[in-house]
């Protein structure tokens, strides 16, 4: 939590609200492209659906807060299905909300608490593919009833007219009988979220009760996955604490004060407040190392991402829309051979910075990692 009592923290005021929401078919392997996009478009919010991660799989985010809800393990299969997650940029008041019994969807929420604004309750569902097309409402009814304000977004898989549709799915004619007996919106893109190799479709939708805050919502044809990332904005003025500097230690220079200052010669305790004079030496000694070590710097919501991923993140995307437009396999096949070599060049670099870290890491005695002990 920021200290309001601190002069760097700052009141910043924002005009918009933005949540992403995406189909990501799994989000192993994809750190760099996640990141990048972040960094690029800055959502408030980010829901994901089909995460495809094990409870044991760290996924971490700068800047934002991560909640997940992975799919329980099935007869110890080997791949991973389904799961939910939500990423929430740090800054803005928030909290968790457990995820209540359900039956056909998997789903992961939290409460926004703006300043000075009522509650909303923002949900990231997967509907399961097995699932009665519908029975899925019945959940729906209990996550809406979550708290105030449901903002629910997902991959519903259903298709009707009112979205611009060619068909009615028995999906999509339940979404529509189910939000018009509830009084709820059905927000759609103009345009196609979901791209098969003969087909594009509007598929990622986000259901709401009681807006009136005008918005705008549209299919970005960013990422790699069927599915295009979904960016919903509402007009919304709002303000937040904005922390413009953070601390950097440089933990060599707090090694070095500490070896000048303490003498490491066994000490002579024969009572206890011997004991409690040298802890609080001790003490003293780190925070005095701490504040020698330690500085203020300029904070930067910019994660690093090698120059070479970024650009080719870039003609990534450029060529995932070339042939969502043009739907020619031979773009689609160029599009498949860019995102390997992202992958590839991702794992390599963190790879190479793991073992940076690990090389740079010195036992007391001197040798580093790798080397054998004499």
């Amino acid at each position: 939590m920021f200290n309001s009592a601190n002069p760097k923290n700052k009141i910043k005021t924002l005009h918009s609200l933005t949540i992403v929401f995406w189909n990501a078919n799994g989000v192993r392997n994809r750190s760099a492209d996640i990141r990048n996009f972040l960094e690029e478009h800055s959502p408030d919010i980010f829901l994901i659906q089909e995460t495809k991660l094990r409870p044991e799989i760290n996924f971490s985010i700068p800047n934002y807060d991560v909640y997940r809800t992975d799919r329980p393990q099935r007869n110890n299969a080997p791949t991973q299905g389904g799961g939910t997650g939500i990423l929430i940029k740090k800054s803005l008041p928030h909290y968790h909300i457990p995820t209540p019994q359900l039956h056909f969807v998997e789903a992961t929420s939290i409460s926004l608490n703006l300043t000075n604004k009522e509650p909303f309750t923002v949900t990231s569902i997967y509907i399961l593919q097995d699932t009665d097309p519908t029975l899925y409402t019945l959940d729906l009814e209990t996550l809406i009833q979550l708290g105030p304000n449901p903002i629910i977004c997902s991959d519903f898989n259903a298709q009707h007219q009112n979205w611009g549709s060619p068909i009615n799915t028995t999906r999509g004619k339940e979404l529509v009988r189910f939000t018009q007996v509830l009084g709820m919106e059905i927000l759609a893109p103009p345009s196609p979220t979901r791209f098969g190799f003969n087909s594009a479709t509007i598929l990622d939708l986000a259901v709401i009760k009681d807006f009136i805050l005008p918005f705008s919502i549209i299919s970005l044809p960013e990422l790699y996955s069927d599915h295009n990332p979904v960016k919903l904005t509402f007009q919304l003025k709002f303000t937040t604490l904005h922390n413009s500097v953070t601390t950097h230690t440089d933990w060599t220079k707090f090694q070095n004060y500490l070896k000048n200052q303490i003498d490491y010669r066994p000490l002579k305790i024969n009572s206890n407040t011997d004991i409690e004079i040298a802890v609080e030496k001790f003490t003293k000694n780190l925070q005095n190392a701490h504040r020698f070590a330690t500085k203020m710097v300029k904070k930067s919501t910019a994660t690093f991402i090698h120059a070479n991923i970024k650009d080719w993140i870039k003609t990534r995307n450029k060529t995932k829309k070339a042939w969502q437009t043009l739907r020619n396999p031979l773009i689609k096949t160029e599009l498949n051979r860019i995102e390997k070599l992202i992958k590839k060049l991702d794992k390599n670099s963190r790879q190479k910075d793991q073992t940076e870290e690990l090389e740079a890491l010195n036992t007391e005695d001197g040798i580093r990692f790798g080397e054998k002990q004499r």
